[in-house]
């Protein structure tokens, strides 16, 4: 690793003070700073796991009641998306440095990357903007009744803002977003695509139209905003 970025005169950077100070510390061409350590495989080998349908008997219906809806507890992380002023240099540098892989694109405006051993569709996402910030987080839930009873239980406790339920067309899933005080979003995600590591994935170019969603509500237009440098 130390000789590969060695040859691709990548310096290093002193680690964050905050953190545990391992690893090897650097900069991408945005000036975010990456952490790169040596661990196990961490990434789920296959597809989320999903919630088995309900039970129901003849003459019931298959909704779960209202009542034992419960809470939604996410399974774990699947991706992060950032703001990018370059996204084909982003896509460059991910792929030249961690061995992430291209899994689609749409033009120079948004692109998504996968882990070479197996990964959901996309672990990190670029979308084009002005300069660098943090769009949204996303994770796992195990239903698309969940995506739906999370993203009402934020609205609930007041968190309004934010952008489904819907199903995007790169990479499948069903979301919905909650908008933090920042300004970032948190997405409850559910049966996104995942590209296993013997699979010959082909990136595609999609059009722009389908670069957001098949079918939702319109996207607020404060859901593209880079708050990082919108002050």
């Amino acid at each position: 690793m130390l000789r590969e970025l060695d040859r691709l005169q990548i310096a290093r950077v002193s680690a964050h003070p905050l953190s545990d100070n391992t690893g090897v510390w650097l900069r991408d061409p945005d000036g975010n700073v990456v952490q790169i350590v040596v661990a196990t495989k961490v990434s789920p080998d296959g597809p989320a796991l999903q919630a088995p349908p309900h039970l129901h008997p003849a003459g019931r219906g298959a909704a779960p009641s209202r009542s034992a809806a419960g809470r939604v507890r996410p399974r774990c992380l699947s991706h992060v998306l950032l703001f990018s002023s370059d996204v084909p240099r982003s896509v460059r540098f991910y792929g030249e440095v961690l061995g992430l892989r291209l899994s689609d694109q749409s033009g120079e405006l948004i692109a998504f990357m996968h882990g070479a051993h197996g990964s959901d569709h996309h672990l990190l996402a670029f979308v084009k903007s002005d300069g660098p910030g943090y769009h949204h987080s996303s994770w796992h839930v195990a239903s698309i009744d969940d995506v739906g009873i999370g993203r009402e239980h934020m609205a609930a406790c007041g968190y309004v803002r934010g952008w489904g339920v819907g199903r995007h067309v790169i990479g499948s899933n069903y979301f919905a977003y909650v908008q933090d005080p920042w300004g970032s979003f948190a997405e409850f995600s559910y049966d996104i695509d995942f590209i296993p590591a013997d699979v010959d994935w082909k990136p595609g170019d999609y059009p722009a139209e389908d670069s957001f969603y098949v079918w939702g509500p319109q996207p607020p237009d404060y859901f593209t905003v880079n708050h990082e440098i919108a002050e």
